[in-house]
């Protein structure tokens, strides 16, 4: 700035008046009525300000991750296939069930009958 500046001037040679005695009895007062709050009240109204980028980048990660989760997952096939050449079929159906009369367990392979 350039010094010849009339504000600059008058700036250097103004003083700030005193604070009244009123000023002080109210500042004197708000500090002594000044109480801690309680560790609920501080609980309550804890913040954490996260910037909106931020969070908007987490949403994305985890929507990405909630899809490539999902998509390496195999199709759900709703008619169970057949067992494997020796292998045993583990579906349970419950159509006519009826509990055997000794409660012993019998392993029936695929193709027999009981």
């Amino acid at each position: 700035m350039n010094e010849k500046d009339p504000l600059r001037s008058l700036l250097r040679e103004w003083e700030a008046p005193e604070p009244s005695a009123a000023l002080h009895a109210r500042v004197r007062e708000a500090y002594r009525a000044w109480r801690r709050p309680t560790f609920w009240e501080r609980l309550w109204s804890f913040r954490v300000s996260i910037p909106a980028p931020v969070l908007l980048a987490a949403a994305l990660l985890i929507a990405a991750g909630f899809w490539l989760e999902r998509r390496s997952l195999p199709p759900q096939d709703p008619t169970p296939s057949a067992p494997a050449a020796g292998g045993y079929l583990t579906r349970l159906e419950t159509a006519g069930f009826q509990p055997l009369p000794d409660g012993e367990i019998r392993i029936i392979r695929s193709g027999e009958k009981p």
